[in-house]
């Protein structure tokens, strides 16, 4: 395992290091001279602080006590503090060989009951064999528990705080099997090697080698250690991670974990974690026990201890991240609904006369499906399914743009959505542009007008492109009027000559004399345009004319479609979403132009205008010339097949707002 390969040493650098189990008071008064022939008798930390036994076994435990004076043999007394119910039968003394320095005892229980834990307290006095000055304990506390453990059927789900807290690497979950255990006031849950090696994963090239990359199921679930590689587990006997409820019924209450190793050999020896408080301090309000609510033991900050054999002596570290045990998958389903692809969630479509998207990316504009996601997670207010809509197959079918909008509130985009393009050979993401807003208002027809800034960009953060993509909802369809094709606009089109300029003219739209006429002005060689308006379809047509004459010269206005100049189809326009005036999809005739018969020819031809209104206060005050009339060159149109093209180039990279840590700079608590 990768991290195995850290440089440990710099855990002192700001380590909190928890090494005390007995209270420490810094006082002046002298200390007396350890008593002349003190056998500096104790119990070492060897001894088992749980023996958990099934029916079938022996109703008996061994436990050892140590002496640091080893000369000559010695019979030392032994004092029971604590003795649940009386069911323990302990031996008065233990007798010590001469030069031995551990001794051996048994302790039985022939009565004891099943599903009850029996508490042993077990102390040495008197100054001819205990050392007040020593580090060591002169007791042991113990417990013993006959049970019967009854697998659950469905696995739990494990995020471990500790063990990962001590590198600094990220909480992952992962499944564990558990057993479960009455033990009349409180219940029991063990979990069997719950930091054994992920099954599946595979072996990667990785930059400094080969790497073990665990692979997660689809609700991102491990099914072990995701950090573990092969190895790094000690599988030649079974680990016991053990955690009691302080609840007859298992519902809530105070949550304990037994010190326990866990089986993870790296480095510096095998891991242990546990709770700190009672075993290895008894000041429950610094080393707070956890706690079962909701189907989620919670082991908070200061709960849990680690330690690693080799390092440091094996001294225990304060956890400060908290440790999370969900008794089922759902209560962990349920806690961390959060959302990992946007496509994947259940959206009810918004029904709507208008929705359609425009892109400035593409410079095209479609009919766009609308739709609001169900909330799988109804009573969390955080959900991330709140306020969640989406736009679906929006450039690439199966691939839609997700945003969060709260009515009246901000417009956020999500960040590193895949779009499905493939521009210039890499894969593009969209987020949230650092350079354009994100906006939602409502315009004067009551069309609901979403302005998403997107950037558009490659995984490695190469931007390709920052546009205002722009979305139209509204449950019904714009009415037009007249009044509304009036006022100062840019006209613009192609030119029906062969190498002709585009037009870009000045033009205004008023309203005619006669009833729901209007007149454009401004038009190259025309002096009116007569156009009609039409309440029914609230457009307005253009029909071929007589014009005023230019320069002494007539103009005749003719229009054009696929079969030609001089039919007599009209022009029809309507009004887009964006306030443009554009020629009609149902319209015959897309264009128009200008003949003198007097000169002889053509004198101006474009198709497919679109009229841009000129906003309030910004219309061109400069005279603009009219080039000196003069018959143009033949027409030269032929229809092309719409080929897709976007305007994306490639650009600078993203500049990231964090960097990712460093784990050989982790430090331990």
């Amino acid at each position: 395992m990768k991290i195995t390969k850290l440089y440990i040493a710099l855990f002192m650098i700001a380590a909190a290091v928890f090494t005390a189990c007995d209270d420490f008071e810094d006082t002046v008064e002298p200390s007396p001279a350890v008593p002349e022939g003190c056998l500096d008798v104790f119990f070492p930390n060897t001894n088992a602080s749980m023996f958990e036994l099934e029916p079938a076994d022996a109703k008996e435990i061994m436990l050892t006590v140590s002496r640091g004076v080893t000369e000559g043999a010695a019979e030392v007394p032994l004092t029971v503090e604590e003795n649940t119910d009386d069911i323990f039968q302990v031996p008065a003394s233990v007798t010590f060989a001469a030069g031995e320095a551990e001794a051996e005892f048994k302790v039985t229980f022939p009565d004891a009951g099943e599903g009850t834990a029996y508490k042993l307290k077990i102390a040495v006095e008197g100054d001819q064999f205990v050392n007040p000055y020593a580090a060591t304990k002169p007791y042991v506390s113990t417990a013993v528990s006959r049970v019967k453990w009854v697998p659950m059927a469905e696995p739990m789900v494990y995020i471990d705080g500790t063990f990962s807290a001590f590198y600094g690497v990220d909480l992952l979950p992962m499944y564990v099997w558990a057993e479960k255990a009455q033990l009349g006031s409180s219940v029991r849950y063990r979990f069997k090697n719950a930091y054994r090696v992920p099954v599946t994963g595979e072996w990667v090239d990785g930059s400094d080698g080969p790497e073990y990359v665990a692979t997660p199921d689809e609700d991102g679930i491990y099914d072990g250690y995701p950090y573990n590689w092969p190895g790094d587990f000690d599988e030649s006997q079974d680990y016991y991670t053990v955690i009691e409820i302080d609840d007859p019924e298992g519902i809530s209450g105070k949550v304990t974990m037994t010190p326990h190793e866990i089986g993870t050999v790296w480095k510096y020896g095998m891991f242990s974690i546990g709770s700190i408080y009672p075993f290895l301090s008894d000041k429950v309000d610094e080393y707070p026990l956890g706690t079962l609510s909701n189907e989620v033991v919670t082991f908070g900050e200061s709960s849990l201890f680690i330690s690693m054999a080799d390092y440091d002596e094996g001294a225990p570290r304060i956890a400060d991240t908290p440790t999370l045990i969900y008794l089922t998958k759902d209560a962990y389903i349920k806690a961390n609904l959060k959302i990992e692809d946007y496509n994947d969630v259940d959206y009810e479509v918004i029904a709507g006369q208008v929705s359609e998207f425009w892109s400035n990316a593409y410079d095209e504009a479609w009919p766009q499906s609308f739709a609001k996601a169900i909330d799988a997670d109804p009573e969390n207010e955080e959900s991330d399914y709140k306020n969640l809509y989406y736009l679906a197959d929006l450039y690439v079918e199966g691939k839609g743009l997700a945003f969060y909008y709260p009515e009246g509130g901000k417009l956020e985009i999500p960040d590193m959505q895949a779009t499905g393009l493939n521009i210039f050979g890499e894969e593009v993401y969209v987020s949230q542009s650092p350079n354009l807003k994100s906006t939602v208002e409502v315009n004067a027809k009551g069309i609901s007008v979403y302005t998403l800034g997107l950037m558009f960009h490659y995984k490695d953060g190469t931007i390709i492109g920052d546009f205002d993509e722009v979305y139209y909802y509204g449950k019904a369809a714009p009415t037009y009027e007249m009044a509304d094709y009036l006022g100062d606009f840019v006209m613009t089109g192609p030119s029906l000559f062969q190498g002709g300029s585009p037009a870009n003219m000045n033009v205004t739209i008023a309203e005619g004399a006669e009833a729901n006429t209007l007149v454009i002005t401004g038009v190259t060689y025309a002096e009116e345009i007569v156009a009609t308006f039409d309440p029914v379809t609230g457009n307005i047509s253009v029909a071929p004319q007589a014009l005023a004459d230019f320069e002494e010269n007539d103009v005749t206005l003719y229009t054009f479609s696929e079969e030609g100049p001089g039919g007599t189809e009209i022009i029809e326009l309507m009004m887009n979403l964006p306030g443009q005036i554009v020629v009609a999809p149902t319209s015959v005739a897309f264009g128009y132009l200008l003949r003198s018969e007097s000169l002889g020819g053509w004198l101006a031809a474009y198709y497919n205008m679109v009229f841009t209104p000129v906003p309030a206060g910004k219309a061109s005050t400069k005279s603009v010339s009219t080039p000196a009339i003069r018959v143009q060159g033949e027409i030269s149109w032929t229809q092309e097949e719409a080929k897709r093209s976007h305007n994306f180039k490639v650009q600078g990279k993203i500049n990231p707002k964090a960097v990712k840590k460093n784990l050989d700079d982790a430090i331990i608590f």
